[in-house]
């Protein structure tokens, strides 16, 4: 196998927070975190399963489907075991927050773990997606985690624009017992009620401190002794290149503008192209769907 990459080091770490018989919650623009959770199923979690926010679908199969940009919901509906209303995603979470692993990418996150994910100031006013469930559900989970493609001081800063997604340090809050766990394209990153910030727990391979140090907006707690964070087997890269993710999905979360448009056009066609070919045998009634 062909040395790994950032993004798939990154789902290999992701995966890792999941745990058999977890529920892992996947929400609307997260494809590294689907593919990270196609690779617990495929590997250490087979009995996980998934709840997809979008539709509220709760998945359930054998083997992972290829991840997917336009077919997404659609597979989801071919191995469907349950569907949610709102209310019954809600008390879900409430009743089963300690197994459920969901992965959130905030545009904005500071050294006790609050983030953003909803307007930025930088000169002037930049409108983000929103926080859609975070607010809700991050504080709720014992284990919060978070994973952040660019490790930038434009995302990890001093303090937050807009809270959304609670910490542990605001107004006084105390932890309740709950840790925040932050993936990023340079290391694996702590908050805790103990640790009074963020703290590195690893370095990825080829990283140093000073590397994470430039890119951090505000100081951190670094151990005296760094781990290196373990990288993927040729295992992992199988099933992510070939099986999981073979059209590359997971880089559209490293690329922005033009690249990003362009790496999504050929995406889309790749699929469109795949399911044409696919559909000419379907019968007529798949053939329509």
């Amino acid at each position: 196998m062909a040395p790994w990459t950032t993004d798939e080091l990154m789902i290999v770490c992701m995966a890792r927070e999941v745990e058999n018989g977890d529920i892992m919650a996947q929400g609307l623009t997260t494809p590294m975190a689907i593919i990270a959770y196609y690779l617990a199923k495929a590997t250490h979690a087979p009995e996980a399963s998934i709840m997809q926010l979008a539709g509220n679908i709760m998945v359930y199969f054998d083997e992972p489907p290829q991840a997917s940009i336009l077919y997404n919901e659609y597979r989801a509906m071919e191995h469907a075991v349950h569907i949610f209303g709102q209310n019954e995603v809600y008390e879900t979470i409430f009743k089963r927050a300690d197994s459920i692993v969901e992965f959130f990418r905030p545009g904005q996150i500071d050294k006790f773990g609050n983030t953003n994910n909803s307007t930025v100031k930088a000169g002037r006013t930049v409108r983000l997606p929103g926080g859609f469930g975070i607010p809700d559900a991050s504080p709720l989970y014992k284990k919060t985690l978070i994973y952040c493609p660019r490790h930038e001081r434009r995302v990890f800063v001093e303090r937050v624009d807009h809270v959304g997604g609670l910490g542990l340090n605001l107004g006084g809050a105390t932890s309740g017992g709950r840790e925040i766990r932050i993936i990023s394209e340079l290391g694996v990153f702590r908050v805790d009620g103990r640790s009074g910030g963020m703290r590195l727990m690893s370095l990825h391979p080829g990283v140093d401190v000073e590397d994470v140090l430039s890119n951090t907006g505000f100081e951190l707690s670094i151990p005296e002794n760094i781990p290196e964070t373990p990288p993927p087997t040729s295992v992992d890269l199988r099933l992510i290149r070939e099986k999981i993710d073979p059209l590359n999905i997971r880089r559209l979360e490293f690329l922005s503008g033009d690249d990003r448009l362009e790496a999504l056009q050929k995406i889309l066609d790749e699929e469109l192209r795949i399911w044409r070919s696919s559909n000419v045998n379907r019968p007529k009634a798949q053939q329509m769907l």
